[in-house]
């Protein structure tokens, strides 16, 4: 006879892998199923996977620096075995944010100093003096290279932050499976080629999910953490009409091309978050660099109906629209003949901020609209809402009280009313950055 596990998680990426490991731990008895053919195949396999903290909120600048410290010891958050196998790497790589018009310095540099993230202001001088492959002359507003004014001679030079202990993960899909590895071994099964085509409902609560080959697998916790396809999940569980805050896939674009002299991961290079040209870009290991885009007002937002549609080749206008820009950031940059990159899909809401809850549903809850910036604090995702589960499972109005969660390695409380379905808009980049 089939056990009845304590806990179905919907979603085998780096959140859902992280949930898993974290309801495991917990003593819980956990099931993860996903429609797709491997861990971490979907969302996460096409991040960019950069750590930073520059958010627009208290609650997202802890969860990015709390998580960061997770990242570092990443074999001890996982606690593997010697010999386990290849893991995920952090590569250490500090951050200049060149800032667009009205952009708030202060609130920002306040936040990280709140929080205990270090940063340095760069005047016009020193900017270029530190990094001098760029041509840190201002271009903004940011333009297609279809505007006849694209290649309009720069304003004045800019001054900008540098954030020194930011960095990136090498692989993330690596990192998904280093997670899932670990829930694996304390019991978890995992479930691939498994498309959930209903919600079981009884009693008024959830009581499994229902799978495409016309089985159901029963437990008393449905964790959505589908991604691109949360909203449809929502849909099956009949919880969207208990949302102030929804979900929509946007299809996006990151494409790589060679990193020019000075420009790499370790001889001089470091992460660009250009808001006054409207991408940014991080060196990569083997020579190369990433580039991708913040959604500036030229740039048209490219929603989807349905996922499994979206064509994973990247486009000639996204392409030329991202890398001109790095370009006229850095000189020397070589662009390539053709695009060369990837697309994918991610879930977000209309504030750029995560939604960490529990529905409307008794037992049913949310990871979910992570809009292209959650990836970063996956090790501390699990946590959460392994804190929610506990609470609201045990009776606790998180929507009168918020749940918090022990940042430990930072000091901190977090609290997870920021991430709530039923918040008003919150005041953010409306971007990526969130």
């Amino acid at each position: 006879m089939q056990r009845v596990p304590d806990v179905v998680v919907v979603g085998a990426g780096v959140l859902g892998a992280s949930i898993a490991l974290e309801m495991q731990r917990s003593g819980r008895t956990v099931t993860v199923v996903d429609k797709g053919v491997s861990v971490g195949g979907g969302s996460t396999s096409s991040s960019s996977a950069v750590v930073r903290y520059n958010y627009s909120t208290l609650a997202g600048v802890m969860s990015a620096w709390e998580s960061a410290h997770r990242w570092w010891s990443w074999a001890d958050h996982l606690d593997v075995p010697e010999g386990a196998g290849p893991l995920a790497t952090f590569h250490r790589c500090p951050m200049i944010l060149l800032e667009s018009p009205g952009f708030d310095r202060a609130r920002m540099l306040g936040l990280l100093t709140d929080v205990g993230v270090e940063w340095e202001e760069l005047d016009r001088d020193g900017l270029a003096g530190r990094f001098p492959r760029l041509d840190t002359r201002a271009f903004f507003p940011p333009r297609r290279p279809d505007d006849e004014r694209f290649f309009d001679e720069p304003g004045d030079r800019l001054d900008g932050v540098l954030i020194p202990d930011t960095g990136f993960i090498d692989d993330p899909q690596l990192a998904a499976l280093n997670l899932m590895d670990a829930a694996q071994r304390r019991g978890t099964v995992l479930r691939l080629r498994t498309r959930v085509v209903g919600v079981a409902i009884g009693g008024g609560r959830v009581t499994g999910v229902e799978l495409a080959d016309g089985s159901t697998i029963d437990a008393p916790v449905v964790v959505n953490a589908a991604g691109p396809w949360s909203s449809a999940l929502n849909r099956l569980a009949g919880v969207t009409d208990g949302m102030a805050v929804h979900t929509r896939p946007m299809r996006q674009e990151v494409h790589v091309v060679g990193s020019p002299p000075g420009s790499g991961l370790h001889d001089g290079g470091a992460l660009l978050a250009d808001l006054d040209l409207g991408y940014y870009s991080r060196p990569q290991p083997g020579g190369t660099m990433l580039v991708g885009g913040v959604e500036p007002d030229c740039d048209p937002l490219e929603w989807v109906e349905d996922p499994d549609e979206v064509s994973p080749t990247p486009t000639v206008e996204c392409f030329e629209a991202q890398v001109w820009r790095l370009a006229r950031r850095l000189p020397d940059l070589a662009v390539p003949h053709r695009p060369t990159g990837l697309a994918g899909v991610y879930d977000v809401t209309p504030d750029w901020l995560p939604i960490y809850d529990r529905s409307s549903l008794d037992g049913f809850y949310l990871a979910i609209g992570t809009s292209g910036n959650q990836f970063k604090n996956a090790p501390l995702v699990g946590q959460m809402l392994l804190d929610l589960v506990d609470a609201c499972e045990a009776g606790h109005d998180h929507d009168a009280d918020p749940v918090t969660t022990d940042c430990h390695h930072i000091g901190r409380t977090l609290d997870l009313g920021t991430f709530s379905r039923l918040r008003t808009e919150v005041a953010t980049s409306g971007t990526v950055l969130g």
